[in-house]
């Protein structure tokens, strides 16, 4: 559903939180042949005990906890929602009763 968007940010999580050595000019390519020298994308047990899975998902944490912290400060001065996820919630309406109050958006007959 992201297409470009998404994969573009996959590959930056895989640089920035797994140590990929992959980037845009000096490409590593190995990916798809098992010898991945961080171990993110291999299956020998030499490799892939490189990679620490814990820090990793710590790391995955972190970079989406500063996304989230540095999209609040964008979107504060321009009065918009964090609760939602699309814009003014004031101009958001749904026509059934039930989603509508726990949204706490109006409901529109």
């Amino acid at each position: 559903m992201l297409g470009a968007s998404g994969v573009h940010m996959g590959k930056y999580i895989m640089q920035a939180c797994a140590g990929c050595l992959g980037n845009e000019m000096g490409r590593c390519n190995v990916c798809n042949t098992g010898i991945c020298p961080k171990g993110i994308t291999s299956q020998n047990p030499k490799l892939y005990r490189r990679l620490d899975p814990d820090d990793v998902a710590q790391r995955v944490a972190d970079v989406f906890s500063s996304i989230r912290i540095e999209m609040k400060k964008i979107m504060a001065p321009l009065g918009r929602s964090q609760s939602l996820p699309i814009g003014m919630a004031d101009a958001l309406g749904i026509d059934d009763a039930d989603a509508a109050q726990r949204l706490g958006i109006k409901y529109i007959c």
